[in-house]
């Protein structure tokens, strides 16, 4: 008798869930193109990616200052962290979040910020029931998986296939999260890092699920907001930009889906995100219009062939100014778009 397709599709499920129940043992079968080649990496650096090419063998006198200034601050945070309620809406944690969170209570901050522990606690349970209840009903599972292979493959967390880290996305999916779950699951345990995605889809200040539901309707908005501010504040750039075909929709869908992973320097990217879980969407705005302004000069030089491979797959490597002074002209550029009213897209249907 045939095999009807829901037939079908339970049976991929419950064998994909199967590889990662049993995570890397001698029978499962990993295509060789499938599997992060541990060989070719020669070193780690602090924040678990790996590396080709042997990393210099005294560190950079910016990244001795960037652990200088973490020695000094860790106490500052830690003191924070352990009074909250003191300083959760002061200015203090304003200032102290756009300095950069320690690297080892960042998690612990993301949290606190996402109120991760009162959702969990108001949800006691509820996340192993919809573990469980994700694998056996999930129609996602196909594309998660395929999503696993494809994200953060040089961290030492997710090089290995089937690996233990990647479970948390069975839970709660949308196509395009992968990455987003994974740089929580970085800084986060298995449920923190659920909740605090529950948290960054649902709630009013991050509200993503915008991003992600059929049709896409806060990406739109965004994505025009942001020619809005092109038109009125660059329009040079903008006549250039629309001269060569390079629509907003072509490069700024992951700058918005995903907060800026893998479109700026991975550094650069969590001092981003420490703004983006303390501050939400508004910085979106802020830091699409930042780039263009960093890179101006040179997008006016440029077809679209060169426009399309440089915003899309180049712009992370061409930051050639430190974490701070970016992060300085982001705050600029959050104060004129605020003056101007232009700090955030009008709001959508409910």
């Amino acid at each position: 008798m045939k095999k009807d397709i829901d037939t079908l599709i339970a049976e991929e499920r419950a064998d994909i869930i199967s590889k990662y129940d049993k995570g890397r043992h001698e029978d499962v079968h990993i295509d060789p193109w499938e599997d992060a080649d541990s060989s070719l990496y020669k070193v780690m650096d602090r924040f678990g990616f790996l590396h080709e090419k042997e990393l210099p063998p005294t560190p950079s006198a910016v990244e001795e200052k960037q652990k200088q200034q973490e020695v000094e601050r860790a106490q500052k945070w830690l003191k924070m962290v352990n009074k909250w309620e003191k300083y959760r809406n002061s200015d203090k944690l304003l200032k102290r979040v756009y300095k950069g969170i320690p690297l080892h209570l960042r998690g612990r901050a993301w949290a606190l910020m996402l109120d991760v522990e009162k959702v969990r606690n108001e949800n006691e349970g509820k996340y192993e029931k919809m573990k469980l209840q994700a694998r056996s009903y999930s129609t996602e599972i196909r594309q998660i998986d395929l999503d696993v292979n494809r994200t953060f493959r040089n961290h030492v967390m997710f090089m290995d296939r089937f690996g233990i880290p990647v479970r948390m996305q069975e839970v709660s999916y949308c196509q395009g999260m992968s990455q987003v779950a994974a740089i929580l699951l970085m800084y986060m345990n298995e449920e923190d890092a659920f909740w605090a995605l529950s948290q960054l889809l649902t709630n009013q200040k991050h509200a993503m699920h915008g991003f992600f539901i059929p049709g896409f309707p806060k990406l739109q908005r965004f994505q025009g907001h942001h020619d809005q501010i092109l038109s009125k504040l660059m329009p040079k750039l903008k006549k250039h930009l629309d001269k060569e075909q390079m629509s907003t929709g072509i490069y700024t869908t992951k700058w918005f889906l995903q907060c800026f992973i893998d479109r700026t320097p991975f550094t650069l990217t969590l001092r981003l995100w420490d703004i983006y879980i303390l501050e939400g969407e508004k910085i979106l705005t802020a830091m699409a219009y930042t780039v263009l302004k960093i890179h101006k000069k040179r997008l006016l030089k440029m077809g679209l062939e060169d426009l399309r491979e440089f915003l899309q797959e180049q712009i992370s490597e061409s930051f050639n100014l430190s974490d701070d002074i970016v992060i300085e002209q982001l705050q600029a550029s959050m104060s004129e778009l605020r003056k101007m009213k232009l700090d955030l897209p009008p709001p959508g249907t409910s």
